[in-house]
């Protein structure tokens, strides 16, 4: 016969689950140790997998046994904020709040504002960050707290979008996706606050770096182009333009006109200098193509690849003068 689950009804026959009858009547505290341990580890796997529900129901069974673990409610709390259930997330950062060792208040009252700010509780997300400032006024994050609580007295005079710290938090999510290599989540992410905040121009940005690692190339000119649109001093997105339009589409002339405009924007960009040079040669510029890489040298005396073009470059014309077309 298999031994029962915690969950299972007990074996005895009382009615009672394993966990409430005669699993606490064993008296093993060694094994009941490894069995929160176990039902821990589990926990926190379900977590990192982002299957919340689990997670969830796990953390709790290991509440009843350990019901002073700060820890564990602060698991809780964040994965129904994964879930983007922030209310219920607040209320398990409040409990965690009522049990933890003083070292760990700031990131708690830090969480809870966030959650509550998400959630749309506005003036107790203020108490929460007050809450912040009063634990650790002297950390550097006390500059960025006092912005965020300014941020939140204009939302409340009305002054600013209610669900501003929701579409921030997401943005900041889906940055995390992206430098784990979670390409399709954060392009989920990110199309979803793109409505919320249609004057976003990071929101398009990142969802053009996105689309270009999923290969997606027409999708992410489209966002790169509206981020251009709405920020035409975005110099990142021009060149990433210019990027697309010369190494997937090979439309060498809108190419250099990408990187022309990177350029123009920000005259010290050694990267759209460089490409520039590569748009001319293909285009059949080649005195052009010199030109931009020595403004590269210039700016970077140690470009190795601008070295390497000029050279390549100068080599060939001396073999072939008569194929030099400019």
């Amino acid at each position: 016969m298999n031994p029962a689950g915690r969950n299972d009804p007990c074996p005895c026959g009382s009615g009672l689950k394993y966990k409430k009858c005669c699993l606490e009547k064993r008296g093993d505290s060694i094994s009941d140790s490894n069995d929160t341990q176990g039902l821990l580890a589990r926990a926190y796997k379900k977590m990192a997998d982002e299957n919340w529900d689990e997670a969830i129901a796990l953390f709790k069974d290991v509440l009843e046994t350990k019901p002073e673990k700060h820890s564990v409610l602060e698991a809780i709390g964040a994965s129904y904020d994964g879930m983007e259930n922030y209310l219920l997330a607040a209320e398990y950062y409040e409990k965690a709040l009522t049990c933890c060792p003083g070292s760990k208040r700031f990131e708690l009252n830090y969480r809870l504002g966030v959650s509550r700010a998400c959630g749309e509780r506005l003036k107790k997300a203020s108490e929460a960050f007050r809450e912040c400032l009063s634990l650790h006024e002297g950390l550097p994050e006390k500059q960025a707290i006092l912005q965020i609580l300014e941020k939140l007295e204009l939302v409340q005079e009305g002054k600013g979008k209610t669900n501003i710290f929701y579409i921030q938090t997401q943005l900041q999510r889906a940055f995390t996706e992206m430098e784990d290599e979670r390409y399709e989540s954060a392009a989920y992410r990110l199309e979803k606050i793109a409505p919320m905040d249609p004057e976003n121009s990071a929101i398009f940005y990142n969802l053009g770096v996105v689309y270009t690692f999923l290969r997606k190339e027409d999708d992410a000119i489209e966002n790169f182009q509206k981020c251009v649109d709405l920020d035409p001093e975005y110099v990142q997105a021009y060149y990433n333009l210019g990027q697309i339009s010369l190494i997937k589409k090979r439309d060498f002339s809108k190419a250099l006109h990408f990187f022309d405009r990177a350029a123009a924007v920000r005259p010290d960009y050694v990267g759209a200098h460089h490409q520039r040079g590569i748009a001319y040669e293909l285009l059949g510029y080649v005195q052009k193509a010199i030109e931009c890489w020595e403004k590269t040298l210039e700016l970077d005396p140690d470009n190795k690849q601008a070295k390497g073009n000029i050279e390549r470059v100068r080599s060939a014309l001396e073999k072939e003068p008569s194929s030099e077309n400019n």
